[in-house]
């Protein structure tokens, strides 16, 4: 009887521990902070509240404009830079500050 051979190992692709360990990308603590609890929105970097309507919250959160569409949206808290918005959320849009809209270009 032949002894057996063994099985051959399967390589497996080390992680990159620099690229893990690494600092995340520069813009990424500028991102707006946005958390959905139930009916409440609540955010954390509002500097200002730039529109607002039962159905429409625009929101200036630093580099980042964040508009908010549903029914029945009212904001309950505005303390900081923390927003706690109330309501039935369908929708939100993101975009930077800086950019024109198609409609004012």
């Amino acid at each position: 009887m032949k002894p057996k051979k063994p099985h051959p190992r399967k390589l497996y692709e080390r992680p990159d521990l620099r690229r893990m360990a690494a600092p995340p990308p520069r813009d990424f603590y500028r991102l707006p902070e946005l958390e959905l609890r139930g009916g409440n929105l609540l955010t954390d970097g509002c500097r200002r509240v730039l529109d607002f309507t039962p159905k429409r919250v625009c929101l200036d959160m630093g580099d980042t404009l964040v508009t908010l569409y549903g029914e029945g949206l009212r904001i309950e808290s505005f303390a900081g830079k923390r927003l706690i918005l109330a309501g039935r959320f369908t929708r939100v849009e993101l975009r930077s500050k800086w950019e024109v809209p198609p409609d004012e270009g």
